[in-house]
């Protein structure tokens, strides 16, 4: 895979398909690959950039301290080395922070946010728990518990795919633990659901109603701060969305992105 030289970092990335272009960024404890299926259903209608976030896969892990305004101004220097002045852009759970902030950091750069099973604040107990985390793998690295991935996919999953959930632990538990700290302490303490309003993108939520990590109350707190947003409730579903619910995801994507792409064109043509 091809990697690029920014500032202070290399960035391992695939960049497939044509079309508008729409950006995925992953959560913690993944890498690009989590999108191998998802890019081959998006790449028939959207030119796809994926990366490895700051401290995962094979990008570059620097000692911390991270922060969500770091990761976006990751992300606004891969866009100007690969040539994309506009994008959608869609992330999950930490992906989801990361382009809520580029959104708000670089709002040209935006053509629309898909917000996947993601948060716009994080309150005290939650903070507390992030930093405990953090702490704990930069210190022990992963156990058992740590790499456990049961709680990130709804109970009726985890019965019903247990090979995918351990799978999803491994992939966890390989992670750098100081990459996988730092990227944890970005995630501990951030709030930013007043400044959503400012938003001028139409705006796609997706959240499973039985998501333990980011509890749907957040999505709903992101639907009402944000002016252009529509929010669609997955019953069955936990933090994985894209892999719980697949052809929901791709449908609701396509469908929403093309209705973007659609009036965008309108609105050049008039």
């Amino acid at each position: 895979m091809p990697r690029l030289a920014l500032d202070d970092l290399e960035v391992n990335y695939l960049q497939e398909g044509s079309g508008t272009d729409l950006v995925l960024i992953h959560g913690l404890g993944n890498d690009l690959t989590m999108w191998d299926a998802d890019a081959a259903a998006f790449a028939n209608y959207h030119r796809v950039l994926r990366f490895d976030v700051r401290g995962f896969g094979d990008s570059d892990k620097p000692a911390g301290p991270y922060s969500p305004e770091l990761f976006a101004r990751d992300l606004a220097g891969l866009l100007e080395a690969c040539g994309v002045e506009r994008a959608h852009v869609l992330g999950i759970s930490m992906g989801g922070v990361i382009a809520q902030r580029f959104a708000l950091d670089y709002p040209a750069r935006v053509r629309s946010l898909v917000l996947v099973s993601t948060s716009s604040e994080v309150g005290p107990k939650s903070t507390a728990a992030w930093q405990r985390l953090a702490a704990t793998i930069e210190r022990a690295g992963f156990d058992a518990r740590s790499a456990d991935a049961s709680r990130a996919f709804a109970p009726a999953f985890v019965r019903r795919c247990p090979e995918i959930v351990a799978e999803m632990g491994r992939r966890n538990a390989a992670c750098d633990p100081r990459g996988y700290a730092a990227a944890a302490r970005a995630m501990s303490d951030y709030c930013w659901t007043d400044e959503l309003a400012r938003l001028r993108a139409p705006v796609l939520i997706l959240q499973g109603l039985d998501d333990q990590l980011t509890p749907p109350g957040g999505a709903v707190k992101m639907r009402r701060a944000l002016p252009h947003a529509r929010l669609l409730m997955i019953s069955e579903c936990g933090h994985n969305l894209p892999i719980e619910q697949a052809a929901v995801f791709h449908n609701s994507v396509l469908a929403f992105t093309a209705g973007v792409d659609l009036v965008s064109a309108a609105g050049m043509r008039s």
